[in-house]
């Protein structure tokens, strides 16, 4: 029992740290990643027209200009590399109103939420080298099952504008999460279905 209270404890200091370095690594995104945070979680009914919004006119710009992808992929290294430049030296001089108590728990909750994500790619990682080392077969079948499948999509679909239809749906997840979206309209569907099962046994049962 005292091994498992002691396995326990580290586990609560690891994951401690590892809050107190992501925050620390994040500390000049702070005042950038509240209102990201907000905009990705729909905080407020007009967010997701702009996150739409957002993508469609970069896609548009990508359709009409028409680049090579050694200049997109340049252009978005450099948009990149200039954000994560500026953001830093910017963000605090435009957010100059005072950190407050309750801005800091909404940071530490982001920064829970990013280890979430990071522990959970890890554990998918981990189970795919798992897989690959206990039962290669399977792997092998999962592996490229899936990648076919990819390969057929693509060559079905245009492929700026599945990447565009794919980006959407990415940073609409969050959203859709949050406000309970797809748990609303499927419990709606199976109460819809379970009414329709029971209308029909009575049917059956007065026939």
């Amino acid at each position: 029992m005292a091994e498992f209270n002691e396995m326990g404890n580290e586990t609560e200091q690891n994951n401690s740290f590892r809050l107190e370095r992501m925050k620390k690594e994040l500390e000049g995104w702070k005042e950038v990643l509240l209102p990201l945070n907000g905009l990705i979680n729909w905080e407020k009914p007009y967010h997701p027209p702009i996150i739409v919004g957002l993508n469609t006119f970069v896609f548009f710009l990508i359709w009409y200009f028409q680049p090579s992808i050694l200049t997109t992929f340049s252009l978005i290294g450099l948009a990149i590399i200039l954000i994560d430049f500026l953001v830093p030296m910017v963000g605090p001089t435009l957010m100059s109103s005072k950190w407050t108590g309750r801005e800091e728990r909404q940071y530490e909750d982001i920064c829970v939420r990013m280890l979430n994500a990071k522990t959970h790619f890890g554990n998918f990682y981990e189970a795919m080298v798992e897989l690959k080392t206990n039962r290669p077969k399977m792997y092998f079948i999962v592996i490229m099952g899936t990648l076919i499948s990819f390969a057929w999509i693509g060559c079905k679909m245009d492929n700026l504008l599945m990447t565009y239809f794919l980006l959407n749906l990415i940073m609409l997840v969050p959203g859709i999460r949050r406000n309970g979206i797809l748990q609303k309209y499927f419990g709606r569907l199976g109460n819809a279905i379970k009414s329709l099962i029971q209308g029909r046994v009575k049917k059956l049962k007065s026939n």
